[in-house]
């Protein structure tokens, strides 16, 4: 179910789901956005954060505002992608008017059949935990067998990653073999050979297995997916990427992967450049 706030959330409110001409749709553990052109709001409520465009997604100029926690339906719907209640927007007064709704509070009176999602709001200091998953909802990332043996601990080698990786954004953790459960930043950016100024303790032998999640601990590069509900284990940002603060990478369990962060600060810029 998408991302959860762990520590420092500002509120919870209730605020629209976006409606701009056509409907749109919040998903439970999603991160959304409010909708900016270059100077004006564009449409009413809010809308999900999407995959970054442009570096710092200084195209798209999201900026985060919360993680949806819920929604005014009386009978939520469940979405089997997402694991969690979905929502989608309606405009006209015959689809609003056909809406069942339950109680909110804030602002918007009881009753108001506008769709309205229930939001931990969150800042520059808010720590959320996220899934990162593969290409997909709910794909576990990929793991990779070692194919030559590296004696001083500095390289692994395998077959071709899924994504050409940057230079010390991609943590490795070792599946299986005498550093299993231990973590290290590669340097290269090789799709094959993965070399490391801090080694692994020990030997890497032929047919250890690791895993590459392309962040680490501080300040990385990510990308989420196009519904912003989990972090992309192997991205490809080579121009497309948000800035977050990593604190914690946890890969022990295949399909379980996540991340411990928080944004950082420059992603709430509205008009950065």
């Amino acid at each position: 179910m998408g991302f959860t706030v762990v520590e420092n959330e500002i509120r919870n409110i209730w605020a629209p789901v976006n409606f701009a001409n056509s409907s749109d749709t919040c998903y439970e553990g999603q991160i959304v956005a409010s909708a900016l052109t270059s100077s004006l709001p564009s449409g009413e409520g809010l809308v999900t954060m999407a995959a970054a465009a442009g570096h710092s997604d200084t195209t798209g100029m999201m900026v985060p505002f919360g993680v949806v926690i819920g929604g005014n339906d009386a009978a939520p719907t469940y979405n089997s992608t997402y694991k969690g209640m979905s929502i989608a927007s309606v405009g006209s007064q015959a689809n609003q008017l056909a809406r069942d709704v339950r109680g909110n509070e804030g602002m918007y009176v009881k009753g108001d059949p506008q769709a309205l999602v229930k939001v931990s709001v969150i800042g520059t200091n808010t720590i959320l935990k996220g899934p990162i998953y593969h290409l997909a909802y709910g794909t576990a990332p990929l793991v990779y067998t070692n194919t030559s043996a590296s004696t001083d601990g500095l390289t692994i080698t395998t077959a071709a990653v899924a994504q050409t990786p940057i230079a010390y954004n991609v943590t490795w953790y070792c599946r299986s073999g005498a550093n299993k459960g231990l973590y290290r930043v590669a340097y290269s950016t090789s799709t094959t050979s993965h070399t490391f100024y801090l080694g692994f303790p020990y030997d890497i032998a032929v047919g250890d297995t690791f895993v590459p999640i392309y962040l680490r601990v501080g300040t990385c590069k990510a990308q989420f997916d196009a519904e912003s509900t989990y972090l992309e284990a192997q991205p490809a940002y080579a121009t497309n990427d948000y800035v977050i603060d990593v604190l914690e990478i946890h890969a022990e369990t295949a399909g379980a992967e996540y991340a411990i962060f928080k944004f950082n600060a420059d992603q709430f810029c509205a008009y950065r450049a």
